[in-house]
């Protein structure tokens, strides 16, 4: 389920998803949590959002895990290791921002100490969160590009 869609792999599919809905629902978590108005609004509507991003975290760590097996031998450079392992952690920083969205939501119509703590909760999971997906996002697309780049000539070169 989780190795080819297509003939192609499920990871490269999924994985671009995560790359960009992860930080974007952490921007959007941490918005909503900043504004009353939002927050008694659009609080539930963030929590489908971060619970579906989660999901597309645990499906690209599965996948992953299926495609890294499949090419073994030919991505077996310590960058793929290393992405490999950063991006096991990816779907438990999708977790935290889930969390914090749907501390907000229960929080939307309480006083300003717990609202307070669910914000700064939004900000940390989301600075982590992004801070995360972009070190493991750029040690995949080394693992993948970096041999091959270097091997080539700059167009008009």
């Amino acid at each position: 389920m989780f190795d080819l869609f297509s003939g192609l792999p499920v990871h490269v599919l999924v994985v671009h998803a995560v790359v960009i809905l992860l930080p974007l629902m952490s921007i959007v978590t941490f918005v909503v949590a900043l504004r009353r108005s939002w927050r008694r609004s659009a609080a539930w509507w963030v929590v489908a959002a971060d619970l579906v991003v989660f999901l597309l975290a645990l499906a690209a760590r599965q996948s992953g895990r299926n495609l890294q097996a499949r090419l073994s031998a030919l991505l077996g450079s310590p960058v793929a290791v290393q992405h490999g392992r950063a991006g096991t952690l990816v779907p438990w920083f999708a977790l935290g921002v889930l969390i914090a969205a749907i501390l907000i939501a229960l929080v939307a119509r309480s006083g300003p100490v717990l609202v307070g703590l669910a914000i700064t909760l939004a900000a940390v999971t989301g600075a982590v969160a992004i801070g995360w997906t972009v070190y493991t996002g750029d040690l995949g697309a080394r693992a993948v590009w970096e041999k091959t780049i270097q091997s080539t000539k700059p167009p008009g070169g």
